[in-house]
């Protein structure tokens, strides 16, 4: 040994500490954001964690911003049962809270003949929904709406609409934080385990730790 030469040590490990709460949400876009209010209004201590800076930067903020009506989903299928639902109960959230929204319609359109079946198909599929509103419309009616529109058919949804999505989400995590539930951002989840008796996350970010929830 070269004579005085430090010995190194291997660093010593530091678990990273265990906090517990009842519940935890993790991704903090539209749908982290309903669920995790959802969760605080009804009392339950909730933990919202997101690994950007901000929520909702991805897919919840760069989408089209449409409020859909319930055309096209499988008659009987819960993504065909929560449109139709939501839809109604998100105009009425954002009638309460002031969020900017506009139920504009939405034309669909046969541009030729052998496409009229497919239209009317549409039409069905809506109607087994409980999609009740669609009106099929005639030349004049749809030229009036939108003069440049080429069809030959042409079916109006009056119940498709539009929705500011960063103020919805902005009330979103109001309503959470209001009720007492949190948002942790810079917290992306990098692991964990669920047995019959624990759920334990494992939390990354500039102060790691292990979370257990209920």
């Amino acid at each position: 040994p070269v004579p005085n030469q430090q010995r190194c040590h291997p660093p010593v490990y530091s678990p990273p500490r265990m906090e517990r709460v009842d519940c935890i949400v993790v991704g903090a876009g539209v749908i982290g954001l309903a669920v995790a209010r959802r969760l605080a209004m009804a009392g339950v201590e909730t933990l919202l964690l997101e690994r950007e800076a901000t929520p909702g930067v991805h897919a919840s903020s760069r989408n089209s911003e449409v409020i859909h009506a319930g055309i096209y989903y499988a008659p009987g299928s819960l993504k065909a049962r929560a449109c139709v639902a939501g839809r109604d109960m998100l105009y009425r959230y954002c009638a309460e809270r002031g969020i900017a929204h506009r139920r504009i319609g939405k034309l669909l359109v046969a541009a030729h003949p052998d496409e009229i079946p497919v239209l009317m198909r549409y039409l069905d599929i809506a109607r087994a929904n409980g999609v009740d509103d669609l009106r099929v419309l005639q030349r004049e009616e749809w030229r009036e709406l939108e003069p440049e529109v080429e069809a030959v058919a042409a079916i109006l949804s009056p119940s498709t609409g539009i929705v500011d999505s960063h103020a919805l989400m902005t009330s979103l995590l109001g309503d959470l934080e209001h009720a007492g539930g949190t948002l942790v951002c810079n917290s992306p989840v990098s692991g964990g385990a669920i047995s019959r008796d624990a759920r334990v996350l494992d939390v990354g970010g500039a102060d790691p730790v292990r979370i257990g929830c209920r």
